[in-house]
């Protein structure tokens, strides 16, 4: 599907908006329509999505979604969600992948990130999924992975992979260059489901959700993290990956970044056919990117997540700060 949309800062007569569709929900009242979440990827800014999702657990709203979608790192966070992870399963960001996940620069031709680590030993080890209780969760997620071969993004189901749920985590997040060359499910490569569509909203409107929730991690007015050189050079590389991939891909960037512009920090709007509410923390509220490994700093955006969504969706603000018990 094509990633543009017309944005209409009304809603449609007589549709309720993504809070009061929320807030009737959590009233008690029955509807009809499809209320899906999306959780966005970012590398360490995952850290910020994870929080988020654990104050909306904490809100009782959680149950309130029909579908949840998440791309990369989100997907990864929606998966620990699912299974009932909290503050310790966060922690794989402070206390696990600020040492091991990004590799000195001493080889010219190895991957900046060590995606064996995540998953291998952090996911796999040290903080484990538990597939049963994904499978027998109440929540309908789906992950995006980019299909190298097709050039598409692919919308996967988390229930019906849930035996190989390592494998198709790592390769929704298997990010280009700077983890390798494409991952290998089963003899067919696929890229971090962020590559071809930039945010998770498209696979909610492609799915033909009503109402669309989105949880962004950078704060607001935050700038794109590749420069259109960056992005052109991915896109010869990707080109050689496979004829027309990279192509797929600096299509995409553009239409985005007005529809991101469109969107509006807590504003909710129409896209399409959808209503959609984009959330993300207010500017100076962290400074995490993509490969932050500064333990403060990733704290810092667990903080700035957990009250963003209280902020937003509860009865009363949360405080600035909150205690998180750390394990010495």
């Amino acid at each position: 599907m094509g990633v543009g949309v017309v944005d209409v800062k009304h809603p449609a007569a007589g549709i309720p908006s993504v809070r009061e569709l929320i807030r009737s929900r959590a009233a008690g009242h029955r509807d009809d329509y499809t209320l899906g979440i999306t959780v966005e990827g970012g590398g360490m800014r995952g850290v910020v999505s994870g929080a988020m999702l654990i104050a909306l657990r904490d809100l009782g709203l959680s149950h309130l979604f029909d579908r949840f979608y998440g791309t990369s790192s989100g997907s990864m966070n929606l998966a620990y969600f699912a299974g009932g992870g909290g503050w310790g399963e966060l922690s794989i960001y402070y206390d696990h992948l600020a040492s091991g996940f990004l590799r000195p620069r001493r080889l010219p031709h190895q991957p900046r990130i060590d995606m064996n680590f995540l998953f291998d030993e952090v996911i796999r080890n040290r903080v484990p999924l538990d597939p049963q209780r994904i499978a027998a969760a109440p929540y309908d997620i789906r992950i995006v992975l980019s299909d190298v071969v097709r050039a598409a993004p692919v919308v996967v189901q988390l229930r019906s992979v849930v035996e190989r749920l390592d494998d198709y985590l790592k390769a929704g997040a298997w990010l280009p260059i700077l983890a390798g060359p494409p991952f290998m499910l089963d003899g067919h490569p696929y890229l971090d489901g962020g590559l071809l569509w930039p945010d998770p909203l498209y696979a909610a409107l492609a799915e033909e959700c009503t109402h669309v929730l989105m949880l962004n991690t950078a704060p607001e007015g935050t700038g794109n993290n590749t420069s259109l050189a960056t992005a052109r050079v991915l896109r010869l590389v990707l080109n050689r990956w496979r004829s027309g991939l990279g192509d797929a891909y600096l299509a995409g960037r553009g239409p985005w970044a007005v529809d991101k512009a469109r969107l509006d920090n807590g504003v909710d709007i129409q896209l399409r056919d959808s209503r959609v509410l984009r959330l993300c923390p207010p500017a100076g509220a962290h400074s995490v990117e993509r490969m932050t490994v500064a333990r403060d700093r990733l704290l810092d955006g667990a903080r700035a997540g957990y009250a963003l969504i209280s902020d937003v969706l509860g009865e009363r603000s949360a405080p600035a700060y909150f205690a998180v018990v750390l394990q010495k």
